[in-house]
């Protein structure tokens, strides 16, 4: 290889890198629960692993039989209920109830970076039933409870409404989890709380990692010192 090309793939290399600070993919599998696909709806019992990538389970307190349902368009589409992203979102009250929810498969984080949970929580307007009212989703990281995110039913007729918030959260260096529950909070809707379109990232515009940013300037480096060398060589020659 030339030694331009040479500086052209460092320069390229160091810069792909940057870049792809902005372009991170989801961590998740599944985030927007289209698997497996589903004609209408079902009920998940805690422990089930129905939904791919994901565990049905539990808060401490919740009712027994607690439950969630994973929902497809077809289901509810007429009465106004449908998913934020894709065909199929999750109820997190199953048929009626609080406290159930979805805990993530492990996904890999490197520690002391800063990674973003972003979720669409909705409430619902039923067409015949009328409103279901507020719902609130309290978001868990390695088990650990984090924050609760609260989406206030606007509609004053049928449709469905959906509210998107995010949590920012250090990684370990070790597999990490999110968990998502409808709140046990009198307050939130026992008859539909919607989860859809869950995604975890690196943040971006974060301070890439030391090694990394090692490897850029140590690139730039390089670059630099051999365009150095070539400039005294064209004018002494």
């Amino acid at each position: 290889m030339s030694r331009k090309n040479w500086l052209g793939a460092v320069s390229a290399g160091a810069l792909a890198m940057v870049s792809v600070q902005g372009q991170a993919a989801n961590l998740l599998t599944n985030g927007s629960f289209e698997a497996p696909d589903i004609s209408s709806m079902v009920f998940l019992n805690p422990d089930s692993t129905f939904v791919t990538g994901w565990t049905v389970a539990a808060q401490a307190g919740s009712a027994p039989g607690t439950q969630v349902q994973p929902t497809d368009n077809a289901a509810f589409g007429g009465l106004g209920v449908v998913a934020s992203d894709g065909a199929q979102f999750v109820d997190l009250t199953g048929n009626v109830g609080r406290g159930g929810g979805l805990v993530s498969n492990g996904f890999a984080t490197s520690a002391g970076t800063l990674y973003r949970a972003s979720f669409d929580i909705g409430a619902f307007f039923v067409g015949g039933s009328g409103p279901f009212g507020d719902v609130t989703v309290d978001l868990f990281i390695n088990g650990v409870f984090a924050q609760s995110f609260t989406n206030t039913l606007s509609l004053k007729s049928a449709g469905s409404d959906w509210e998107r918030v995010s949590w920012d959260f250090l990684g370990t260096g070790s597999p990490m989890t999110v968990g998502l529950f409808s709140s046990l909070l009198t307050s939130s809707s026992n008859l539909g709380v919607g989860l859809d379109n869950v995604v975890v990232e690196p943040v971006r515009g974060a301070v890439p990692e030391p090694a990394t940013w090692a490897l850029m300037l140590g690139g730039f480096g390089i670059a630099g010192t051999a365009l150095r060398r070539r400039r005294t060589a064209v004018a002494f020659a």
